[in-house]
């Protein structure tokens, strides 16, 4: 370490060595004025033999791996060579999160890098990051330990079409915005906090995503395989984001309906991560449901329409809920495109299914033209009564928040006038 940098080290603090790899010593200059005063960075020629780790292997240096868009591939290739040679040093990736970047983030975690300094992030963030990398206690080195768990709402279309995904695309957004009002307006940054995570498994597969207007290079099979290093860091950088704010991780477009893997360990880290999670599983069968799935929620949403097939496909979704045990006072009706020319009423089949009535929506031909020009209706018309009569939904999604959304929520009343919802 330098004279002149002895001189920043607190006499409390431990030293960092810290040991850049990678084929060029460019990246240094960009993050030295990001580390902590106790931190000290050298670069080494990653085109030298693996041989040449050797010497670091009892030093106590903590290696970095370039992992920006342009030097991902090699250094997910270098993450091999390293772990075969010094098996014992640990490993942190570089990399940026900036929108061109994402890509170099997501080849970090495949190649199972767990920790990440993000060039984007303020120091604190990179010093934290380095300080667990560092610590030689493998009580220091593990996650923390899990101090809440988020609340977990299934949104379980009855069948395909009924307009479970657009539900749980407007409810993501409203919901996220009433923590962070102001963001609301798209020219404002969005916020950086884990609040709300939107978890699309529903069929077809990446509907969410289209109708979010979002792309994404990191999916929940993704996750699935990499579940034990998911933490709050991976999931801000590697999750895709809407401009309000919250989380998106789904399937890739074109996933089949085929059963789900079991996923408890993955919705362990998630919900130690994130407030509240938000499942559409829309068009699912609950034969392919995992029943850790159902049986951690702490409210599943029947979402089904007036149509007689759907009633059919309501009746034999609640005969195989029972079968699993998940036939219980979790559920709830929503009953979506409500048309009281349709002859029944939502409370009738409430009443003739016994399930408690949460909601009725309306039909609404503003949502599908909004939909299909890739927009929300809040955003094309946020007076819509659609989006007025989410308010029961809102309510019961995040009771923890209560008196924030109940605020944003009176706003949002008097901006639309505070009247019950009408279609005509």
């Amino acid at each position: 370490m330098s004279t002149a940098t002895m001189h920043l080290v607190h006499p409390r603090e431990s030293a960092m060595k810290l040991v850049l790899y990678a084929p060029d010593r460019d990246l240094v200059s960009r993050l030295t004025p990001l580390l902590p005063a106790a931190a000290d960075v050298e670069w080494q020629d990653s085109g030298a033999p693996a041989a040449a780790l050797e010497p670091l292997r009892d030093t106590g240096c903590v290696l970095l791996l370039d992992f920006r868009h342009e030097q991902a591939a090699f250094s997910a290739a270098l993450v091999r060579q390293v772990q075969a040679q010094a098996p014992e040093l640990p490993l942190v990736a570089v990399g940026s999160t900036a929108s061109d970047q994402l890509a170099g983030v997501v080849a970090a975690l495949r190649a199972g890098l767990r920790d990440l300094i993000d060039l984007d992030a303020p120091p604190h963030e990179i010093e934290a990051v380095l300080r667990r990398a560092s610590a030689t206690d493998a009580s220091v080195r593990a996650p923390a330990a899990v101090a809440h768990k988020a609340r977990m709402v299934l949104l379980l279309g009855v069948r395909a079409g009924v307009g479970c995904s657009t539900l749980a695309a407007h409810l993501g957004v409203l919901a996220q915005q009433a923590h962070s009002p102001l963001l609301a307006q798209e020219e404002d940054p969005p916020p950086v906090a884990n609040h709300l995570l939107l978890l699309d498994l529903a069929q077809p597969a990446g509907d969410l995503a289209l109708y979010l207007n979002l792309d994404s290079s990191f999916h929940y099979d993704d996750a699935l395989r990499h579940a034990s290093r998911i933490d709050a860091t991976l999931a801000r950088t590697a999750m895709t984001r809407h401009p309000a704010g919250l989380a998106l991780l789904g399937q890739a477009a074109g996933t089949d309906g085929t059963p789900m893997a079991d996923p408890a360990v993955l919705m362990q880290r998630l919900r130690g991560i994130f407030d509240t999670l938000l499942c559409d599983l829309g068009g699912a069968c609950v034969r392919q449901i995992p029943v850790s799935l159902l049986n951690s929620a702490d409210d599943i949403w029947l979402v089904a329409d007036q149509a007689i097939g759907t009633l059919v496909s309501l009746d034999q979704a609640l005969t195989q809920l029972e079968r699993v045990g998940a036939r219980d006072k979790r559920l709830q009706l929503v009953i979506n495109r409500f048309d009281d020319a349709s002859g029944i009423s939502p409370a009738q089949i409430a009443t003739r299914f016994g399930l408690p009535l949460l909601a009725t929506l309306p039909d609404r031909a503003r949502l599908r033209s909004a939909a299909s020009h890739g927009r929300l209706l809040l955003q094309e018309a946020p007076r819509d009564p659609y989006l007025r009569a989410l308010a029961p939904l809102l309510s019961r999604l995040d009771p923890a928040a209560a008196p924030a959304a109940r605020s944003w929520r009176e706003h949002l009343a008097l901006r639309l006038s505070g009247s019950q919802w009408k279609t005509k």
